[in-house]
């Protein structure tokens, strides 16, 4: 009787290990992440709309031709291989195994198709890369360009080149079918998507099943939301939030050197930001070691050239450089020598009648920013400048329609590997994010002459000349190189950082309970 009873009791433990297991196996691997509107915040899940396919490569929807390692090297992606024969000549050879997350197959024409439609309303691609004509046989694109373009790949690697299928209708929800590990499924913008593991997916299944993203402008909110368990990893965490976790053992805390930087641009079309002085004044009278400090906690450094000094081309060595310091004495010097001083006696020195009073735009959601903006007021009023700070979710249409005199901007600077990628978006006339009217034959010429110059020395020669033009005309101030900060419950692993600030969640991100 007792043989018979411990067989039972046996039998029922050994069923019960096998529910649990069945179970186990059932259990549905799930990961949230926040990020602020800056970092995961898209308008839509279109790749070719304004900067959303930036967003939809932290998501791990969209994929591109090519991939880049953590030294900004372009690797083959949804490319197999590639020759160059010619200087104007491009054959890629893409992969015969991926499907669009629709299931349709990914070919050569797909991707011509996708980039036509992309160049079409986004101005950006064609300033990324100079495409004369494609040519689609099977799975292998002839890319022609109107000029040698040695970066191709490098450029290849940008967002805005995502492939999509392009032929069949983008959903105006849950947009475009691509080839990412995750596809979405539900969509509010700027504030959540949902998605799921792509079950199409060519580079291996991926870990989780669901991902939540949340967009939360309160990062106070979301470092509490991730130390109380409501989410799993908060992407872009400010410096200033270090501090909570960086000795808490529940937590990891990787960061990364980006391309990043926080700068301004005078808006050189505003009568007062016409003289050199008075900008290179509002340039003197920023703290940038007490910003770099005080509010990135050491994780960013004080910038005073155009690009930070882990480029090649970067950093201030050999330039000859207007501002040197934080310098409100000199600043205000540099103002009475342009015509200004206080006539009335309201604190704000003026000129023919008119206040110095500046207007002032950044964004709502940028921590970093909105401190530096409190700071820079109070700084300027020490000089008699007033400011009036505005702050906006979106600053494009403010940008585009120049409705600033200053803006506080925060652009990855080189985070294809090209060297000339924020020159042409930015200080080139007519270029898509030249707002303030920047114009330098100099520097044109120089972008010109990098877009056909395939030494790297003589490459990293055309951007030094090109720093020390536009540190000559004064119409940008460089003030902290940033690093890219994230922070996860340990439960989270497979998890790697990239400084190109691409490719967040991945097929390879998994949880444990």
């Amino acid at each position: 009787m007792k043989r018979k009873a411990a067989a039972i009791v046996i039998s029922m433990a050994m069923l019960a290990g096998m529910s649990a297991s069945v179970f186990a196996a059932d259990v549905e691997k799930h990961l949230t992440a926040g990020a602020t509107t800056g970092f995961f915040g898209a308008e839509s899940l279109d790749p070719g709309y304004n900067w959303d396919g930036w967003i939809m490569s932290i998501y791990g929807i969209s994929e591109n031709l090519f991939r880049l390692n953590n030294n900004f090297e372009a690797e083959p992606w949804l490319c197999e291989s590639y020759e160059n024969t010619d200087e104007l000549t491009w054959v890629l050879h893409l992969r015969d195994d991926v499907l669009f997350s629709n299931g349709n197959k990914m070919t050569a024409d797909a991707v011509k198709k996708c980039f036509e439609r992309t160049a079409a309303q986004n101005a950006r691609l064609l300033e990324t890369v100079y495409i004369d004509s494609m040519e689609a046989d099977g799975q292998t694109l002839t890319i022609k360009t109107t000029k040698p373009e040695p970066t191709l790949l490098n450029d290849l690697c940008d967002p805005l080149m995502a492939v999509y299928d392009s032929e069949s209708e983008i959903d105006p929800e849950l947009g475009a079918s691509c080839t990412g590990p995750f596809v979405a499924t539900a969509f509010e913008a700027m504030a959540e998507v949902q998605m799921k593991k792509n079950e199409n997916y060519w580079g291996g299944e991926p870990k989780l099943d669901t991902v939540d993203l949340k967009i939360v402008d309160d990062q106070d909110a979301l470092n509490m939301a991730l130390q109380n368990g409501e989410i799993d990893l908060v992407a872009q965490l400010p410096a200033a939030g270090t501090s909570l976790f960086e000795n808490d053992d529940n937590f990891v805390m990787d960061s990364v050197t980006s391309t990043r930087t926080s700068f301004l641009m005078y808006n050189l079309n505003t009568p007062a930001l016409q003289d050199v002085n008075v900008r290179n004044a509002l340039s003197m009278a920023i703290d940038r070691e007490g910003f770099a400090e005080v509010v990135f906690n050491g994780f960013a450094e004080p910038s005073y050239g155009v690009f930070s000094p882990a480029l090649a081309y970067g950093g201030t060595d050999g330039l000859d450089l207007a501002v040197t310091k934080f310098d409100p004495e000199g600043a205000a010097a540099l103002l009475a020598e342009a015509g200004y001083e206080d006539t009335d006696g309201d604190g704000i020195v003026d000129k023919d009648g008119e206040n110095l009073s500046l207007t002032f735009v950044t964004y709502s959601y940028n921590t970093e920013f909105l401190q530096f903006a409190d700071m820079f007021q109070a700084q300027l009023a020490e000089i008699g400048v007033d400011l009036q700070i505005q702050t906006y979710d979106v600053l494009d249409s403010t940008m585009e329609a120049g409705e600033f005199d200053i803006a506080g901007l925060n652009y990855a600077m080189a985070p294809t590997g090209n060297e000339g990628y924020f020159a042409n978006m930015v200080f080139v006339p007519g270029a898509s994010n030249n707002y303030n009217g920047y114009d330098n034959a100099k520097v044109t010429e120089n972008v010109e002459k990098l877009s056909t110059t395939y030494g790297k020395e003589d490459r990293v020669a055309l951007m030094r000349e090109m720093n020390q033009e536009i540190m000559n005309d004064g119409a940008y101030a460089f003030f902290a190189n940033q690093k890219l900060i994230c922070v996860y419950n340990k439960k989270v692993t497979g998890f790697e950082i990239n400084p190109t600030e691409y490719y967040l969640i991945t097929n390879t991100i998994d949880i444990t309970e």
